[in-house]
């Protein structure tokens, strides 16, 4: 018996699983308990039990995974007090938006973490990142999150923001949860904590969701093929949402026919900070009134994840509206007011 919290971990490849094979490059470690064995540590405050469940480069991540890393979180649920997933940075922001929407009212933390450069090579942060993976695993937040560098941060508002700094994430639109030096510091105003809450499953997803980004010149024709082709499709705007509107590009009538047509249009912004604000200018409100709806100040990952999660319970366009901007899982700011449709 030990009074030592239980963590799964949950491996999933990507480079901080990686070593080098006899020619120099970088190819996945063969057993995922090699990746433990570098910090032997964690045995002084966690009890460990390792899940092989893949073993892939992160730019290869499909929604399926998705849904079987939060199948195996949910069949483990009730044996462990937390979960380290490692997994590669190119698309953990999306996994983590995932995992958000997928598992709400947590009652332990879910933590992802990775690195910069694979866990044997020289300089690595891998150690570094899980070793404090694990430490924020035994704490009593009560989310998923990404772990990365000094920061924690909440899963809807991790974004990778660089391919050369160790610190590779950043929380977008909101101070991070917590931060990581001598000591694990979690603000108490900000992140979930262990409230005796029953995990709230919703595994729903619908894959054929487009995230795409506007461009001077962009092509009505270009537009219309992939809003007839796919469910729903993310529109990344200039500036606070604007879309061009005359009549050379003639984007608007594409989204409001598709409006008519129930298929949803979220508009978000190409700017890193800051908020859709779509009755700012007058090409802004355009927008509304052909029906585009505003992602807030949502990360283009959340949003993107959120609508395949709504269009996967409801192809009803006004529950869709309303569901997109309800804020799940902290992935909308609390200071913005309710939009509603005119």
């Amino acid at each position: 018996m030990t009074d030592k919290p239980s963590i799964l971990h949950i491996s999933t490849g990507g480079t901080i699983a990686m070593s080098r094979d006899e020619d120099g490059a970088m190819t996945p470690i063969e057993h995922a308990s090699d990746l433990l064995s570098v910090v032997p540590e964690v045995e002084s405050f966690a009890e460990v039990s390792l899940l092989r469940l893949k073993s892939i480069d992160s730019a290869d991540i499909h929604p399926q995974d998705w849904l079987d890393i939060s199948r195996a979180i949910v069949d483990n649920y009730d044996k462990y007090d937390g979960f380290v997933i490692t997994h590669g940075t190119d698309t953990m922001a999306y996994t983590a938006a995932a995992l958000s929407f997928f598992l709400q009212e947590l009652d332990k933390p879910v933590v992802l973490t990775g690195s910069q450069i694979a866990i044997g090579v020289v300089g690595s942060d891998g150690k570094r990142n899980l070793v404090n993976a694990f430490r924020v695993a035994t704490t009593d937040i009560a989310e998923v999150v990404v772990v990365f560098g000094s920061k924690i941060i909440r899963g809807v508002r991790a974004r990778k923001i660089s391919a050369f700094s160790l610190e590779a994430f950043d929380s977008i639109n909101e101070n991070p949860l917590g931060e990581i030096g001598l000591s694990v510091r979690i603000s108490r105003s900000r992140a979930n904590r262990k409230a005796g809450r029953r995990l709230l499953y919703t595994p729903s997803l619908e894959n054929n969701v487009a995230l795409i980004t506007i461009y001077p010149g962009f092509s009505q024709k270009l537009l219309e093929n992939i809003i007839e082709t796919h469910k729903g499709i993310i529109i990344l705007g200039y500036g606070t949402g604007n879309i061009p509107s005359n009549a050379q590009d003639n984007l608007l009538n594409t989204i409001k026919k598709a409006s008519e047509n129930g298929k949803p249009v979220v508009i978000g912004t190409q700017c890193i900070l800051g908020s859709t604000n779509l009755g700012l200018y007058k090409i802004g409100k355009n927008v509304l009134e052909a029906g585009g709806i505003p992602s807030v100040d949502m990360t283009p990952e959340a949003a993107f994840v959120k609508l395949m999660w709504v269009l996967g319970q409801t192809l009803d366009l006004k529950r869709i509206y309303s569901m997109m901007l309800k804020s799940y899982a902290g992935e909308i700011s609390s200071n913005f007011d309710t939009l509603t449709r005119e």
